[in-house]
């Protein structure tokens, strides 16, 4: 990682091992897991993406494992990578009792340890809201450096105008600023065109799409997370109400993808 000293890459790191050990559905996921009426059950979900059966496939960020998992059900030759030790160590658990197995690696999405040229796919869900945009810069790059000509890749950031993100970026400037607290995997969140911006001239097709078009659940810190503020009884017409703003801004209203909670980032080399 481009970091100022080892003290907050060590910091980043003791984080996720951390969160591996108290809670690593929620470190991964977030308020996503406990909201089963508006998302379902996560846990074991299909991947967010297609995937062909033999394709070489890397999952870079893949915690706990929920989502190599199901990639790996469909054939893939998957790897998963991860910065966290304790997170390989869950992956390892995980895929063992589901029956499944796969190479795991410890190491840096901007440093990635593998030849040019050797991943037909590569995706990423929870790891560049989390780098500093100059990481993340360093991420697109790297991804395309191991991307054989023609792969694709899938990677998931949050979107810079939806009201949930607006609202979170607010508390975690004053968190940091006014109060001080270090927080070395503070959110960032991304423009359509400041992602365009950074990978137009690195691939060869850039494609985006939006999703979750969703209010506030809650205001968003380490101490208040749990606390949901709308009504469960209103969580399934939610989920209705997204999926019809998400349809719209995929189709025929374009610029509803601003503010989408989601933003899915498809490349290809």
């Amino acid at each position: 990682m481009i970091v100022r000293d080892n003290d907050f890459f060590n910091e980043y790191v003791r984080v996720w091992d951390e969160g591996a050990l108290k809670d690593a559905p929620f470190i991964t996921l977030g308020i996503e897991v406990i909201l089963k009426d508006f998302y379902g059950d996560l846990l074991d979900a299909p991947p967010p993406f297609p995937v062909t059966g033999k394709e070489r496939i890397l999952d870079l960020g893949c915690g706990w494992g929920r989502v190599l998992k199901p990639v790996l059900d469909r054939n893939a030759d998957a790897v998963g990578l991860d910065i966290s030790h304790n997170m390989l160590t869950l992956t390892r658990q995980h895929l063992d009792k589901q029956g499944r197995n796969a190479p795991l690696l410890q190491g840096d999405g901007t440093r990635l340890p593998f030849k040019d040229n050797s991943f037909d796919k590569v995706y990423s869900l929870l790891v560049l809201q989390h780098l500093s945009k100059a990481n993340g810069k360093a991420v697109f790059s790297e991804v395309h450096r191991i991307l054989k000509p023609g792969g694709v890749a899938y990677i998931r950031v949050p979107g810079r105008f939806a009201p949930e993100n607006f609202l979170f970026s607010f508390l975690q400037f004053v968190s940091i600023h006014l109060f001080r607290v270090k927080d070395p995997i503070r959110m960032r969140f991304y423009r359509l065109g400041e992602i365009k911006k950074i990978t137009g001239k690195m691939y060869k097709e850039v494609s985006i799409t939006a999703h979750e078009f969703r209010p506030p659940w809650n205001f968003h810190t380490r101490w208040t997370w749990q606390y949901i503020l709308i009504p469960r009884s209103f969580h399934r017409r939610l989920r209705k109400i997204s999926d019809w703003f998400e349809a719209k801004a995929n189709g025929r209203f374009p610029f509803l993808k601003h503010f989408g909670v989601v933003l899915m980032v498809k490349v290809t080399k």
